[in-house]
């Protein structure tokens, strides 16, 4: 009779192990930079650290195709210039869409776009966003 109990604890145990071993995982969208390159220490960038499983994307194809095959990551770092006609901003809506439609709050981000103008679009429209989730008493996709 006790076995059942014995099996959950175990069960329990396996999880928090899991949990524990699991890394976050960082979206870097830059067309050009490697998040890894050793010149630089670009993670510093990174808004969860440097220990992350990082999926480095390019453009807003993989990007959408990405989110919606995978849900939301634990974090997206944003360079706002891509080398097609749609920069970050458009993938900044393209999350913003993904998370209303699923009643989230977006992942924590950051930028290390060296367009002011660029970087402060991305975080004014990511605010005032999660200033209206908020409202609307959306969860966080770890909840």
């Amino acid at each position: 009779m006790n076995r059942p109990v014995f099996i959950k604890e175990l069960a329990t145990v396996a999880i928090k192990r899991d949990r524990k071993a699991h890394r976050k995982t960082l979206i870097w969208l830059d067309d050009r930079i490697d998040p890894l390159e050793k010149k630089m220490d670009w993670l510093a960038f990174s808004p969860i650290g440097r220990k992350v499983n990082i999926v480095w994307l390019k453009e807003i194809t993989e990007f959408q195709t990405w989110i919606h095959t995978n849900g939301l990551p634990d974090a997206i770092c944003f360079d706002y210039d891509l080398s097609n006609s749609f920069n970050s901003f458009d993938c900044a809506e393209v999350l913003i869409d993904y998370c209303y439609t699923h009643q989230l709050l977006p992942p924590q981000w950051s930028s290390h776009s060296t367009n002011p103008d660029g970087k402060a679009r991305i975080n004014k429209l990511l605010k005032n966003y999660l200033i209206l989730a908020n409202r609307m008493n959306f969860k966080s996709f770890t909840d």
